[in-house]
């Protein structure tokens, strides 16, 4: 048959028929593989390497508009938080409940609170159970993980 019966059997252009035909012929399928996965990135491999490495890992709570603005200070670009959002995605990141227990066992911050208690002399120290409340525990509830 030629492309226009084709056509008419599969009631479908006879444009679409004759591309069809033509790309089997080229590749071999009826498909061509896709050039690429729409818009280019804007953050090259470094600064999505830059995201879990060095602000994820140190912050996990952090939100996504501090990313953007450590990204602004440290790199000198602004990124939006969508293009923030879809790397983390990308990366296999997603965004967890993050419970009480967790936020207050943070190791970067448990060293810098032993560095600044530890020049204090010890009979200047009083401690309370349980009596210290962390601001950023009631507002921050997700963390990326």
């Amino acid at each position: 048959k030629n492309t226009t019966e084709i056509a008419i059997d599969l009631d479908m252009p006879l444009q679409v028929v004759q591309r069809v035909i033509q790309t089997w012929n080229l590749v071999g399928e009826v498909c061509r593989e896709r050039k690429g996965k729409g818009r280019p990135c804007i953050l090259s491999d470094h600064n999505t390497e830059f995201l879990p490495i060095a602000i994820i890992s140190r912050n996990p709570d952090i939100y996504i508009d501090e990313i953007q603005l450590e990204l602004y200070t440290q790199h000198g670009f602004n990124v939006s938080i969508a293009t923030i959002h879809c790397s983390l995605k990308q990366l296999g990141y997603s965004s967890k409940k993050l419970t009480w227990i967790a936020a207050e066992r943070q190791r970067s911050r448990q060293l810098i609170y032993f560095q600044e208690i530890g020049r204090v002399p010890p009979e200047y120290l009083v401690f309370g159970d349980e009596s210290a409340i962390n601001i950023l525990t009631t507002y921050r509830t997700n963390s990326w993980s």
